[in-house]
This record gives structure tokens, C-alpha cells and sequence, in this order.
């Protein structure tokens, strides 16, 4: 029975609740759960039943730390939790992938796509899926003139590449205030405060930029498993705080959301686990904001509302008949803090 799982980044928000849940959920006996992280100061490592220190995933050592965890613990399915970890066990999988261990993730080349903010949105296009009209700057020098085609109506400017939210800017004509939202890693800026200097300082070492339109409220998080560009499960669920999406969910049946993350696995040709995020244009429209490389930081809340998206996949690598889920009413699931004793 191949039932030894490693989850990297397990110092997320979640990252103890996902651990909990799985266990809690699952069908395998005798399911182990290891986790690494490059930090020790974190909850999720009294609930794996091994933690590992590694170092930075753009570091030589890392993956000969990794190496060395399956090697020794002989691990079967190996889940990334971070974009980084996700891209550099992708490309390396020849040195540690066997018939008995299995990394979640497909190609290399597919992921760094998914990780670019450019090329994700320009095989949005290719392929006909739905996202903001956008435009992409490599240097300062167009910056003005794009920015006035985009600054008769709200607009956004983020890098092309960044981690978790940081660095976007979002020019809005119905504040008269700056606001900060998701621990200031997204700023709002009244348009009347427009002020193309202070964002080519801002900018300047995060070239290249993106400035699209804005998108709008709801926000959606799409939890997709497939397997060889085949569907099975797609979990949709509309954030409760539209900048956080660990502040909670509401898991519900809307097809245009699930028939996005059905639409995307076939495009691309998906095996295993990822998360896509969805915002609305002004008329409603749902828009694709990003498809990330990995597994959804909130996991945790599609598997609480009862999907068996981590036994799915232990299914696929065990050769075993896969679970069918579907809910028939919303499911609201919200974080909150407890205690734990070990």
C-alpha cells in the first residue's frame, strides 16, 4: 500500500488544519503524514508525524534534503505547497520519481507558465478561457500611455511574477482614501491620486508589470484533481473576505464556476492537484485571475466540506476506484482559533 505522504510549506495558515483533515478523512490505514518547511516556528509540525527543516527551495541543497526524506522515509506522494517548491521538484523529479513515488505536479514547462502571470494570461487567450483585458510592460518606458488607456476606469498593476498577493495596486474611482488590504500586500489608491513617478518608483525592480482592468467581488477559488486531462473533482468556492481567502468559504454548486476548472484541466492537460482564482468583470463575467502551480494555501476548506481530494489521489497512485462527491446544498466554512495539546 503506497501510503506515505510529504507535504512541503506546511507553515501556512491552514497548514496544521489540512494535516488534521486529511487524517481525520481519510479511508488509507496506516496514512503517514510528513512535513517540511523552512521555518520550525509553526503549528503544522506537532500534527505530521515527522517535520523536516529544509532549506530555501532555490537552494542547491534543497533538493538533495528532499532526496534524502524519500529515501529514508520512503515516501509514495509528494504534495508542494509553495510555487517555488512546486517548479523546482518539477524539474528535478528524474533524480527521486519511481513507480512508487509520485510527485503532484505535471512538466516543468507548464508550471513556470502557470507561475508567470504573463504567460498565464496570454494561454488564457490562446486558448479561448476567459480573462482581463490586459497589457504587459517590460521597462518604463511605455508605462504612461498604457496607463492612460486603462485609467479612464478602475485599473490594476501588479508583477508579472510574485508570491501570495504581494505588490498589487488597484486605482479605484470610488475611494477618496488609500486602503490597505491583505496585510498590505494590495493597495487601493484613489485615481485622483494617480501619480505615474511614485509608481515607476514602485515598479522599477519588478518589471515586467501587468495593468489590466479591475475585476470585482465575488472572489473564487477553484480546487481542481484531475488525472491525465481527466476530471475529478472540481470544487468551487466564493471567498468570504474577497482579499483573504483564508477567512473562509462558502463551497457552493454554480456551473459557470465548476465548468472554468473543467475547461482548464482539458486545455492544459492536467494530472493532479491546482488551484484557480476567479474574479467578476463589470458586467458580471466570471474572469480568470490566475492558475497557480500547486495545491490551494486553503485546502484544508474543500477537504472540511467533505471532498476526498488528498484519497483521490491516493487512489490514482494505489491504482483504486475513485471517489465520486458532490454536495447538494451551499457549505459555509469558517477558521477559527483552538487549542491543541501534545
Amino acid at each position: 500500500m503506497l501510503n506515505k505522504i510529504l507535504i512541503t510549506s506546511i507553515g501556512g495558515g491552514l497548514g496544521a488544519e489540512l494535516i488534521k483533515r486529511i487524517k481525520k478523512q481519510s479511508k488509507f490505514k496506516n496514512l503517514k503524514i510528513y512535513g517540511v518547511d523552512m521555518h520550525e516556528k509553526l503549528a503544522g509540525k506537532f500534527f505530521v508525524d515527522e517535520f523536516f527543516l529544509v532549506p530555501n527551495p532555490l537552494s542547491k541543497n534543497y533538493i538533495k534534503k528532499i532526496i534524502n526524506i524519500i529515501k529514508k522515509k520512503k515516501i509514495n506522494l509528494i504534495l508542494p505547497g509553495s510555487d517555488f517548491e512546486a517548479l523546482s521538484l518539477s524539474k528535478n523529479r528524474d533524480l527521486f520519481e519511481t513507480k512508487k513515488c509520485f510527485l503532484a505536479s505535471i512538466d516543468y514547462q507548464i508550471l513556470k507558465n502557470f507561475s508567470d502571470k504573463e504567460s498565464t494570461y496570454r494561454m488564457l487567450k490562446k486558448n479561448n478561457l476567459p480573462c482581463a483585458e490586459f497589457d504587459v510592460l517590460k521597462n518604463k518606458i511605455n508605462l504612461s500611455k498604457i496607463i492612460k488607456k486603462y485609467c479612464k476606469n478602475d485599473f490594476v498593476i501588479k508583477p508579472s511574477v510574485s508570491i501570495g498577493g504581494r505588490n498589487v495596486t488597484i486605482f479605484r474611482n470610488d475611494i477618496k482614501k488609500i486602503k490597505e488590504y491583505n496585510d498590505g500586500k494590495e493597495l487601493h489608491i484613489p485615481i485622483d491620486l494617480l501619480n505615474i513617478k511614485e509608481i515607476e518608483k514602485k515598479y522599477r525592480n519588478k518589471y515586467p508589470i501587468i495593468i489590466s482592468e479591475r475585476l470585482f467581488p465575488p472572489t473564487y477559488d477553484i480546487d481542481m484533481l484531475a488525472y491525465k486531462g481527466k476530471l475529478i473533482n472540481v470544487v468551487g468556492r466564493r471567498r468570504l473576505n474577497p482579499q483573504v481567502p483564508n477567512d473562509g468559504h462558502i463551497i457552493s454548486k454554480e456551473k459557470k464556476i465548476s465548468d472554468i476548472g473543467k475547461k482548464i484541466i482539458k486545455k492544459f492537460n492536467l494530472s493532479w492537484l491546482y488551484d484557480c482564482d476567479c474574479m467578476t468583470d463589470k458586467k458580471g463575467n466570471i474572469k480568470i485571475i490566475e492558475i497557480n502551480p500547486r495545491m490551494s494555501g486553503s485546502l484544508a476548506t474543500s477537504i472540511a466540506a467533505g471532498f476526498p481530494l488528498i484519497d483521490n489521489l491516493l487512489r490514482i497512485i494505489n491504482n483504486k476506484k475513485l471517489i465520486n462527491f458532490n454536495i447538494k446544498k451551499d457549505i459555509t466554512i469558517i477558521p477559527y482559533k483552538t487549542l491543541y495539546k501534545k
